[in-house]
């Protein structure tokens, strides 16, 4: 746990005693390993932009790598006109919307969580140690699927789309790190905590308003539309039977999987999206080790 900003020895000291409070339960809810090394990295907002922007660079590269069409100067250039509007954004959200982000670490199965203290502070997750637990958890879950799934190279090697969150990626990985949020902070709390109703300072409310923010708003919400799917998909198989997801890009929640639930969602009386569960649950392996459907 280092405080990069030389300013937040309190919150150290507050993230350092969240970890180990919380870490030894990470594996009893998810079957999932964490790294031998967890890395969480207090940064100034500068840091987190630039880290940011190295993420998406790098994403693009290996992208064009699996993908020659990518490698296009057309292509390219819409590439690198996609790298500046992420930039942008980030100086909008970095330091205000958006407190952390978990990346690649230095090790083949680390990863480093980057925490930004004036976005704590305008999110409200500084309002209650409660919140603080729910983020850091959140985070912590995400260092065990970047291990399981190796950073996602076996699914970017099947499906190159899933360098830049596609095919589902960005519902399994975020809806499971909210699941087991919730499962853990209710196991602490007596219920469980959702940072979304932390207090939110001016400067957040002002900044939620600009066109282009409120537009990402408007989209599917991959956290509420995630836990959807895989609460569903636990319940049905277990967290074991889940977690071959990991090694497997044909196990990846499918676009019409993800369309039932945000249906199942938004219905007059909700109910639980079931057809990922179901082809979760009717899986077997292959003598390669592929699963697949069984006929």
């Amino acid at each position: 746990m280092l405080d990069e900003t030389g300013r937040h020895e309190e919150l150290r000291e507050q993230v350092d005693g969240v970890l180990a409070r919380v870490g030894p339960l990470v594996k009893p809810t998810t079957s999932l390993d964490l790294p031998k090394l967890v890395s969480f990295r207090i940064v100034p907002v500068e840091t987190w932009q630039s880290a940011q922007a190295a993420e998406a660079a790098r994403l693009l590269r290996a992208y064009r790598e699996v993908k020659p069409f990518w490698t296009r100067p057309g292509i390219a250039l819409l590439g690198t006109a996609t790298l500046r509007t992420l930039s942008r954004l980030s100086a909008d959200l970095g330091g205000v919307m958006v407190m952390s982000a978990t990346q690649p670490g230095p090790g083949a199965d680390e990863s480093q969580t980057l925490l930004v203290p004036e976005a704590l502070e305008h999110t409200g997750v500084l309002s209650d140690p409660e919140f603080l637990t729910q983020v850091i958890v959140h985070e912590l879950v995400h260092h065990a699927q970047n291990r399981a799934s190796r950073h996602r190279a076996d699914w970017s090697a099947h499906t190159p789309k899933a360098l830049i969150r596609g095919n589902g990626v960005s519902f399994l990985e975020e809806g499971h790190a909210r699941w087991a949020d919730q499962v853990i902070t209710r196991d602490l709390f007596g219920a469980a905590v959702d940072a979304d109703s932390a207090p939110k300072s001016e400067r957040y409310r002002e900044v939620a308003k600009r066109k282009e923010i409120a537009r990402l708003k408007t989209k599917v919400d991959p956290y509420k539309v995630g836990h959807a799917l895989v609460a569903s998909a636990i319940d049905a198989v277990g967290t074991q039977e889940l977690n071959a997801v990991w090694s497997n890009p044909l196990l990846l929640p499918s676009k019409v999987e993800v369309a039932e639930a945000v249906a199942a969602l938004a219905a007059d009386e909700p109910t639980r999206p079931k057809l990922w569960a179901s082809r979760l649950g009717h899986s077997s392996l292959t003598e390669t080790g592929v699963r697949k459907l069984v006929v």
